[in-house]
Formats: structure tokens, sequence, C-alpha cells
């Protein structure tokens, strides 16, 4: 019997179909464990907060976020594995009629962002990172100012009405509306790092390890059905669930791997991602090495 519901967040885009699948194929209930799964539109700066004030008790979230959410002193969650190993890429955006028509110009302006933690607001200094627009005395400073806008639509309405410069947002769930013309293109950026990990309130480790455990493999058990029919049923899923067009849907299927074991983190892309926050000047750890911050953000479960 299970010994605990696990409430799981996750944002309502394409790469959570598998939940769905694992819940309506009684994946969860095979594998003996209670799960309710809980949407969070306001992404991993939300259910980070989620975490903390115990309302979720699992939750698959951007890996940038967690990692700069524990290297910041964020002790109530641990990383415990991972879901999609590829990378995401991330559309960077403007308002239709925007001034502006490349990155180039992007500097010290605005960026509209979900919440402060979140991957829309730390992807933002990663890029600036990478166009050269960070010194040691700008680091997180003025670089940018940000409006946390709390969700996509809010962002969308922002660069629209000149309130904020751009916004960064993963490509296939920004691609209708680049395509519908309400917002444009400008650039993409894409880290060096997996996409989604999963992360657990440490009173959950504690306490229902196993339930833990059991939820994993049971999600596993969905990803490997989603993208086993990928050809197929899985995107006349994404379709029917996102109304996304088939072709978006199709391509998405090209670029998306989930992890062959989500118990499982990998040391090495963590260190990579502490590293690039670090250069960033997302994540201040004077004296730490990257190795010991990593050390500081995984539980294992096995």
């Amino acid at each position: 019997m299970p010994t605990t519901t696990i409430r799981i967040g996750y944002v309502p885009e394409h790469f959570s179909t598998p939940l769905y699948i694992a819940r309506d194929r009684g994946f969860f209930t095979e594998n003996d464990v209670s799960v309710e799964l809980v949407c969070c539109p306001g992404g991993t700066g939300e259910m980070t907060s989620k975490l903390q004030d115990k309302s979720l008790d699992l939750a698959i979230a951007l890996t940038e976020g967690l990692v700069a959410g524990i290297s910041k002193g964020q002790d109530w969650y641990k990383i415990v594995g991972t879901y999609v190993e590829a990378p995401l890429c991330w559309a960077i955006s403007t308002g239709a009629n925007s001034r502006h028509t490349s990155i180039d110009t992007l500097n010290k302006t605005n960026v509209a962002i979900s919440r402060f933690g979140s991957g829309s607001h730390i992807m933002a200094y990663v890029l600036a990172d990478q166009q050269g627009w960070l010194t040691n005395d700008n680091k997180e400073n003025s670089v940018f100012s940000f409006s946390a806008l709390n969700n996509f639509q809010a962002m969308r309405d922002a660069v629209n009405s000149d309130a904020s410069d751009f916004f960064m947002w993963e490509t296939f769930t920004t691609k209708p509306y680049h395509d519908s013309g309400e917002v444009k293109r400008i650039g993409q950026i894409t880290p060096p790092w997996p996409a989604f990990l999963f992360a657990a309130h440490v009173d959950l480790l504690q306490n229902h390890a196993q339930d833990l455990q059991r939820c994993l493999k049971a999600i596993q058990k969905a990803t490997l059905l989603f993208m086993e029919q990928k050809e197929n049923d899985s995107v006349k899923l994404v379709m029917d669930i996102l109304n996304y067009n088939e072709e978006d849907v199709r391509n998405w299927f090209k670029t998306v791997r989930y992890a062959a074991d989500h118990s499982q983190v990998s040391s090495r892309a963590l260190q990579v991602t502490v590293s690039t926050l670090i250069k960033a000047g997302v994540v201040d750890a004077p004296g730490l090495a990257p190795e010991n911050l990593v050390d500081l953000q995984v539980a294992s479960l096995n």
C-alpha cells in the first residue's frame, strides 16, 4: 500500500505528456504509488516555492533553476533524477513591432520573466555571458532589468506593449505565437545541460524514499511508451492535449531525449551547469569548487 500521496509539479508543455500517460494508463497504480499531478504554469520558480511551502513533494523542473536555487541556499529539496536528458532550446522573442531585430541590441534592456529564479530569469544571464555583456562590475546588476509576470501570456503581452524588450521561452511552446505573428523570434540559445531534472522535498526523501522510487519507475514506463509511439499515437496525443500542429510535434520528437534511467543524475552535467552559472554571475561561490557545490545538490536513490 502507498504510504503517502506524492504531489508532482510540472509545466503544462509537451515534455510533460508522459505524466498523463502514467496517470491515465494506471502506471502509478500498478507500481503501488499514489500521485497527484499539480500543474505549475509559472515554471521552475513556482515549483521551488511550492516545494518550500510543502504544497509539492516532487518537481520536474529546469536544471539551471534547481542548480541555482540549491547553490543559493535552497536546502528544502535535492535533485534525485533526470527527466529529459536532451538540452532545452530557448527561443528569444520580442514584440511583433519591436525595434529589436536581433540579439545584438538587447544589452541593458528589460526582460519579461515568469519568476525570479526561473529558467527565463537565469538564462538571460547565460545569454549575456555568451554575448560578452557581463563584466565584474555588472554581474547580476545592470546588464538587464526584469519584470516578473508569473505566466507566459503576460510575458507576450509585455513585449507587445513595450513594457519589456524580450523574453526567453522553450522553442516549440513559443512557435505557435511566432507563426501567428503575435511575437517575433530574433534568436535562440541552447545550454549544454539536460533540460529537466527531478527534485524531491527532503521530507519525501527521508520518509517515503520507496514511494519515490516507485513513482519514478512508473514515469519511466510512460516515457518509454511515449517515445516508442512517437511516429503515431504520441504525436496525436500531444496534438490533442496542446493543440500543436503535426509538423511541429514531429520536429520536436526529433530533438527530445528522455533519460534512460530517471533515477540517475550526471555529475558532469551538473558541474558544467554550476561552472556556467558561476561564470554568468548567477551563482556566487567564493572558494568553493563546482564539484563541491554539486555534492550538495544530489541525493542518490540507489
